[in-house]
């Protein structure tokens, strides 16, 4: 498994160095500079299109390497081992321009265990600076700095950690795209970091969008998407360095109307020992 993981990686971070280089050939080649190396102050504008017609579609588990403004509610089912978790988070992604933003995440969990009983509360608060630091048609590269702070319960809660990062968006060509992110998180209760990797496969199906000078502002409605994800951690340090967590993913998504998308997915293990047998998640996005 760990040889499985080691090649997407490769694999997926050469396609990203590809792109890159084959969108700044063809923007040479055109005699016109990458897009968008310093307006930091540009007004934001709700992207469903990136400028050469691709849908740019929100992955289950990965954070989106472009700024937007949307409402996330999902609910997350999970049972393994004797326990049944639920777990309910709201998130507000929200632009303060075209190319800064912030993400807040707020989770509320009640878990089950056999022969311990019940808990339930709110988990800890994560915020989520984060600054578009490289776009083309086909490529998009976000950083970003993940901090979580003790603000849950002490049952589901009440840890402080911080994990800095990048997100990625590449266009694959014929509506597939790519999501992927990579992070270092470090718990400074337990003086423990580990390598956060996601990968999220997305093909679209619908209306054309139409590529215009500016970002395309066409709405998701009537488009549906399939996801095919992979995210996990490899432990850094202590007891856990060199453990790999992997799971894996495959849901649907729906442009319902201009401002909501309906999306639901299946979630199971992929590395032994198990955290779970199998969940479900599904949810709702709104468009500012």
């Amino acid at each position: 498994m760990s040889k499985f993981l080691l090649t997407t990686a490769v694999l997926a971070a050469s396609a990203i160095h590809s792109a890159a280089l084959e969108d700044h050939h063809q923007h040479s080649h055109d005699q016109a500079a990458p897009t968008g190396q310093g307006d930091w102050l540009e007004p934001f504008e709700h992207v469903h299109f990136s400028k050469s017609g691709t849908p740019v579609v929100h992955s289950f588990g990965i954070e989106p390497a472009l700024t937007g403004r949307d409402f996330f509610l999902s609910h997350r089912y999970r049972k393994g081992d004797g326990t049944h978790e639920h777990e309910i988070e709201a998130e507000l992604e929200w632009a303060l321009t075209r190319r800064l933003g912030l993400i807040f995440e707020l989770p509320y969990a009640y878990v089950d265990e056999e022969s311990v009983g019940t808990s339930e509360g709110f988990g800890d608060l994560a915020i989520v600076p984060r600054a578009l630091v490289y776009e083309s048609e086909r490529f998009l590269l976000t950083a970003q700095v993940e901090v979580i702070a003790p603000t849950g319960d002490d049952e589901i809660g009440g840890e402080t950690s911080i994990a800095p990062g990048f997100a990625a968006w590449l266009d694959l060509g014929n509506w597939w795209t790519l999501n992927s992110q990579a992070s270092v998180e470090h718990v400074f209760a337990e003086d423990s970091s580990e390598f956060v990797f996601g990968f999220g496969l997305v093909k679209t199906f619908g209306k054309s969008g139409v590529a215009t000078h500016s970002h395309s502002h066409h709405s998701s409605v009537g488009l549906l998407n399939l996801h095919a994800e992979v995210a996990g951690t490899v432990g850094l340090n202590g007891d856990e360095k060199g453990r790999i967590n992997a799971e894996g993913l495959l849901g649907i998504s729906y442009g319902l109307s201009s401002r909501l998308d309906i999306r639901a997915a299946y979630e199971f293990p992929l590395t032994s020992p198990e955290d779970f047998d199998h969940g479900v998640v599904t949810g709702i996005i709104y468009h500012f």
